[in-house]
Formats: C-alpha cells, structure tokens, sequence
C-alpha cells in the first residue's frame, strides 16, 4: 500500500533506478539508498518518493516503507529512467528537489550540504557534488578519475556540469526543463544540461556531498563507455557521420588527460598511476561502438544494461 503523506515539504527526493531493468528486482539497491538517506543530517523534515516501473509494483517488500519516514513509492506506465524522474517530480512538493540514481547512495552531510548551498545563493539553480566508486582500491581509484570527474573543480565553485547521478535542483528548473527524448539516459540528461546552461543558470559543485557509485567489472565499464561515445557522437560532432570518429577519439583523449593534470595528485595514489597510464589511451577505442550505434541512427543502445 502506499504511503501519501498529507504534508507538503520544503525539500523532496525522488529516487530513481537506471539500470538492470528486469522482471526480478531483490530491492536491495534501494534498500541502501532510502538507510543512506534515513541517515542524513539534514535537521528538517523532507519526502522521499522512489518511483519505478508498474511492473514492481506487487513486488514491494513492507519492510521498505520504515526505513526512512515521510517515503512514498510511486509507479508509472514509463520504463526510462528519465521519464520516471520527471514522473517523480510532478509528485514532489518540495520547492527544492534533489534527484538521484538508486545506485549511488550519498553521504551522511550530503542533502544538507546541497541543500545549504541552493538557499545561500539564489543565483544558483542546480548544486552538485562528486560522485565516487569508493577509494579503497586501485581499480576504483583510477576509475573514479577517467569515469566520475568531468565535473569535479577539486574545490567548491561554480562548474559547467551537473552529476546525473545525484543534485539538487530548484524546483522551478525542473518543471521548465524535462528530460528530452534519447535513446540513452546519458544523453538525454547531457540535452537538459545544456538546454538549463544556456538558458543562463548557474551549476554548483561541492567536493563534500558525495554520492557512492555501484562499479562492476569490464563489462561496466564497456556498457558506459559505449553509453558515452553515443552521446558525444549527438552532441559534440558537428555532424554525425564515421569521419566524426577519429575527431571525438581525440577529444576524449585530451579530456580525459585533462581531468588527470586537474585531480590526479587528489584521486590517485603513486602505485595507481600504472593502470591510469594503461587505461587512459584504451578508453577512446571503447567509445567507438557506441559513436557507430549513433551513425546508424540506433533509437536503442544494444545490449545496454541502462534504461
């Protein structure tokens, strides 16, 4: 049964899964996340909304609904995730609403942080902070600094980006610009971005509000990198076509080296600097599939596990 609050809030949360979509969900994901969020400091009252396809909707287990209070879990026909987002915030009071990504459960300080920073500064819309694999590896480390840092300053202030994976923005934002349609969740939330930056409003970051990312193995990383050529095949090629290829190829190249000279002395550790240097010239070649799913115009990213 759902739980409808009868209070409207000042800020809201809407949670939303975008990947492994299946027929079996075990709801551990948002397990984690809805005890990260009952464990914020944020010293008053927000909603939280978990929104998801209709299809779990017989599959809730009750224990769900006494993690974290003021919690509704809401179901709609939509199985993108950019569209339950956007389904998520029609339901949502808040005059302040963060949206998150299941998988990425933030850090106790982090709504708070966020939140703090919207409120202090009016002439921001949208505040973000860094998303993390976890630090207590090589493998994460140097994944944290090719995959997670295109928006990170390495210090608070004002940043040309916003983390899909977890921001708080102003409501008002949100309503004015929804997802757009795309074949992938990365592209269609790299389309609001710019569509919101154009529009004249300012992003924030703050290195403390971190969000902790679920990482997989190679298959994971192959399914986001193809994710990504795909989108920067639509947005960064001044027309989409196989000569576009080697161009983009370049770019990444010289975006990822420029995230390691900006942040490599604060993600990395000196023995992780071998697989940097490996993985770095690699992860251009990883993106072409996804650049050829963008010429042959595919509406769907094959075998992708996102939704």
């Amino acid at each position: 049964m759902m739980q409808t609050p009868s209070l409207e809030f000042k800020v809201s949360v809407v949670i939303v899964s975008d990947y492994e979509a299946s027929t079996i969900k075990s709801w551990k994901v948002e397990e984690r996340m809805l005890k990260a969020f009952a464990a914020q400091t944020f010293d008053e009252s927000f909603e939280v909304l978990l929104v998801d396809n209709e299809q779990y909707q017989a599959n809730v287990p009750d224990h769900l609904y006494g993690i974290v209070p003021n919690l509704r879990i809401v179901f709609s026909s939509e199985i993108q995730s950019a569209r339950l987002k956007d389904y998520g915030v029609e339901l949502a009071s808040g005059e302040l609403v963060a949206v998150l990504e299941a998988d990425a459960p933030p850090c106790q300080n982090w709504l708070q942080t966020l939140v703090e920073i919207l409120r202090l500064n009016p002439d921001v819309a949208v505040a973000t902070g860094r998303t993390s694999y976890g630090t207590e590896n090589t493998y994460k480390r140097v994944l944290n600094l090719l995959d997670r840092s295109f928006d990170d300053l390495g210090k608070p202030g004002t940043t040309p980006n916003i983390s899909n994976n977890g921001a708080v923005y102003r409501r008002s934002v949100l309503k004015e610009f929804p997802y757009p349609d795309a074949a992938t969740p990365f592209l269609s939330s790299r389309l609001r971005n710019k569509l919101i930056r154009e529009a004249g409003h300012k992003f924030y970051f703050h290195p403390d509000a971190v969000t902790f990312h679920e990482i997989g193995g190679w298959g994971f990383i192959v399914d986001v990198r193809r994710n990504m050529g795909y989108s920067d095949m639509n947005t960064f090629s001044n027309k989409i076509g196989y000569s576009a290829i080697p161009g983009l190829m370049k770019r990444r190249l010289k975006k990822e080296l420029s995230y390691c000279k900006r942040l490599g002395k604060q993600y990395l550790r000196w023995w992780d600097w071998p697989l940097f240097v490996t993985l770095a010239p690699i992860i251009p070649f990883l993106e072409v599939p996804g650049m050829l799913d963008a010429v042959q115009k595919k509406e769907e990213i094959p075998r992708t596990a996102y939704r």
